[in-house]
């Protein structure tokens, strides 16, 4: 094999160029980013509504819209959350699962559980996700306290909230 290449040395030299072109052309084609767009194959369905208690607000629209919700297609599972005044539903799909079209599915069922729903119940928001909604890093700030006691000086932190927006935030 290497007497083979080594006769042919014109050969070798194309194959090289052409290799190394192929690789240039690649290099700056390519779209650099930091986390590739992938599509989650969840749906978020977001339910608020000022002063109703969660039994009220479980009972009122969550439960209706878990009905509708259900005849989802290729829904995989589905849990929701109710507190006081917010609730969340959340619909998990199988992988492979065009999100574009259970979105859309998922706001025709909306629609028509808003004829089952209170009248003066917002429309509920729905929120696709996505790979680029993970926030890549955290970052906490917190001010030392002097005293004994924990307490923090009022003026220091708005010092501190002052940095993190002037200089933090511009640099992130």
């Amino acid at each position: 094999m290497i007497k083979f290449l080594i006769q042919r040395p014109i050969a070798v030299l194309m194959a090289f160029t052409a290799c190394f072109i192929v690789g240039l052309v690649t290099y700056f084609t390519l779209p650099v980013s930091l986390l590739p767009d992938i599509a989650i194959p969840e749906i978020t369905v977001q339910v608020s509504a000022q002063n109703t208690s969660a039994r009220e607000l479980e009972n009122t629209v969550v439960k209706p819209l878990r009905q509708q919700l259900i005849q989802v297609a290729k829904l995989k599972d589905m849990d929701s959350e109710t507190r006081d005044g917010a609730g969340i539903i959340r619909l998990g799909f199988d992988f492979g699962t065009n999100t574009d079209l259970a979105f859309i599915e998922v706001n025709e069922k909306i629609d028509a559980a808003m004829n089952y729903l209170p009248k003066d119940a917002e429309r509920p928001k729905v929120i696709k996700a996505s790979a680029t909604d993970i926030p890549v890093f955290y970052l906490n700030l917190t001010l030392k306290s002097d005293s004994a006691y924990g307490k923090v000086d009022e003026r220091a932190f708005l010092d501190l909230c002052e940095f993190a927006e002037n200089v933090i935030k511009r640099r992130i």
